[in-house]
């Protein structure tokens, strides 16, 4: 085989990866300060869930979490009742579930801790990453900095009433997957997700172009693990090295040992893939099926450009940039992800939203491409940076203003749209910790949606619902635990669905979040089906508001 040429991917020296990982210390250091506030303010005897918002998604990973945590090793989902053959690996939460079964810690101090480590890696990457495509020290630690803390414009759009808004900030769809601020506050799994494909990418491109070895084998390993823990991640990390080979081909600068190590990467990766594709064949409850059944689209394109705002604009200069003058290998690489990019987060798949993870980044260090020479010659360029980092900070901010009220009013506002609340009362935590030590995984659990949230995580059961996409056939589901609470409903169909469904364990929890599926249509209260009359239950717990009932 034939050698490569010499390939213009260059690293960070030491001193400045030290620059890099002190303020990426800082940075994870200040998003902890918003969870320090909710314990701050956490009423007496409550539980705090340790999340700022959407607490039904970190539920799904801390229930993925406990059942490593109890010795399993391979998952089902434990949001819903159907029978399932529990196929499902994760190796991120299984070493977060192991390890905080070892260390004897909870499982949200361990979800955090993963989140830090998690985030101080990705901005490590997008560091070693810009170093590629920036040439001077400051360029690359604005990259940095903006990479952090960048927002669009959602701050400046006013929607009404139902209407789109985008994807930084409002009060419709926000995409915490395409805003690394948001990623970094909030979603570990998200956060090492990124670490790996900013690794997969950039390791790959420089295997390809320097005819590295050691970098196919890290990439392909980097891409394995990505596979098997966000399989998603995987379809733009494939698009972007494929289109990476075929301008090393046009350039004519992809010799034998080139196409070698692209096999290389694939085959290291493959595993994985086919793994999850054979769960898929299979029939197994995994993530592409319940994805089919509740997709999730991404917004209008308008918004998208909205909500990315400043860093996409001036990296679209960056990208011309790119197209016209000689620039680096890394840059031609990002330009590659960002274009490519845009174009995937609207394939048609139902998880198409999915497909958005990590797209500010390659738009953020292009901004800095377009900047660098600008700036350069400038005595006022720190003085400009900082500016630039602070009009882009904005949304951002009004995002953690509502994530404080959202803990103030404990997410009361979004009970209708059947929300968990982000603090449990003391008698609804009670009697999760009774089923935590009575219950058993192979237990349901037949209770409303928002304990049906915390049960898998704090009980260790399975329930009958529990989350919006989780739980297959929610809106059904929704109904039939509505027509269980009613008393006009028959008995036998009451009886029907604990058997059916295989309840083990009823709780009733007399306050609004029972009482929410006790409105009619109009919205006047029903009468309620007295569960202590019931001769095919058996009351076995009670505290408060929350009794909970066993089957016979």
């Amino acid at each position: 085989m034939t050698t490569a040429p010499r390939s213009t991917f260059r690293w960070p020296t030491r001193p400045e990866l030290r620059w890099a990982a002190g303020f990426a210390a800082i940075v994870m250091a200040l998003t902890c300060l918003p969870y320090l506030y909710g314990l701050l303010i956490c009423p007496e005897g409550a539980y705090y869930s340790g999340f700022l918002t959407n607490p039904d998604e970190h539920n799904v990973y801390l229930a993925y979490m406990k059942q490593y945590q109890q010795g399993a090793l391979f998952l089902v989902d434990p949001f819903t009742s159907e029978p399932q053959q529990g196929r499902v690996i994760n190796l991120f939460f299984l070493v977060l579930g192991r390890s905080a079964g070892l260390k004897h810690i909870p499982l949200p101090l361990e979800y955090h801790l993963a989140r830090i480590v998690s985030g101080w890696l990705l901005l490590m990457a997008v560091y070693c990453l810009g170093a590629q495509a920036l040439n001077s020290l400051w360029a690359r630690r604005l990259a940095l900095a903006l990479a952090a803390f960048a927002s669009g414009f959602g701050w400046l759009y006013h929607a009404g009433p139902g209407q789109p808004h985008p994807i930084d900030y409002g009060p419709g769809l926000v995409m915490p997957e395409a805003i690394t601020f948001l990623t970094l506050l909030l979603n570990p799994l998200f956060c090492f997700s990124v670490f790996l494909m900013i690794a997969a990418i950039g390791l790959g491109a420089h295997a390809l172009s320097s005819g590295s070895l050691r970098s196919a084998a890290l990439a392909g390993l980097a891409a394995f693990v990505l596979g098997n823990i966000h399989t998603y991640d995987m379809i733009p990390v494939a698009v972007v090295l494929a289109a990476y080979l075929v301008l090393l081909i046009a350039t004519r600068r992809a010799p034998l040992r080139t196409f070698a190590l692209a096999g290389i990467i694939a085959l290291i990766a493959a595993p994985s893939l086919i793994y999850q594709l054979w769960l898929l064949k299979g029939g197994e409850v995994t993530l592409a099926i319940k994805a089919s059944e509740t997709p999730v689209p991404s917004p209008q394109p308008i918004f998208l450009v909205r909500g990315l705002g400043l860093p996409l604009l001036l990296g679209l200069l960056g990208l011309w940039r790119v197209a016209r003058r000689g620039t680096s290998d890394g840059a031609r690489l990002l330009a590659l992800w960002l274009v490519l990019g845009l174009g995937l987060v609207y394939l048609p798949v139902p998880f198409q939203r999915k497909l958005a993870e990590g797209i500010q980044l390659p738009a953020v260090l292009l901004a800095v491409v377009a900047i660098e020479p600008v700036l350069a010659p400038l005595r006022a360029r720190a003085l400009l940076s900082l500016a630039l980092v602070a009009i882009a900070l904005p949304s951002n901010l009004l995002y953690l203003r509502r994530a404080a009220h959202d803990l103030e009013t404990n997410n009361s506002a979004y009970v209708a749209n059947f929300m968990p609340p982000l603090y449990l009362r003391e008698d609804q935590r009670a009697a999760l910790a009774w089923l935590d030590r009575h219950a058993s995984f192979a237990d349901v659990v037949l209770c409303n949606s928002f304990l049906g949230s915390y049960a898998p995580s704090l009980a260790g059961t399975r329930v009958y619902l529990g989350h919006w996409a989780e739980t297959l056939r929610f809106p059904e589901k929704l109904a039939g635990f509505a027509s269980f609470l009613r008393a006009g409903a028959p008995e036998a169909t009451k009886r029907a669905l604990v058997t059916s469904e295989g309840v083990r364990y009823v709780l009733r929890d007399r306050s609004v979040y029972d009482e929410v599926s006790l409105l009619s249509p109009e919205g006047t209260p029903l009468p309620a089906f007295d569960f202590d009359r019931a001769p095919w239950l058996e009351r076995v717990w009670s505290s408060g508001q929350v009794t909970a009932y066993r089957t016979r």
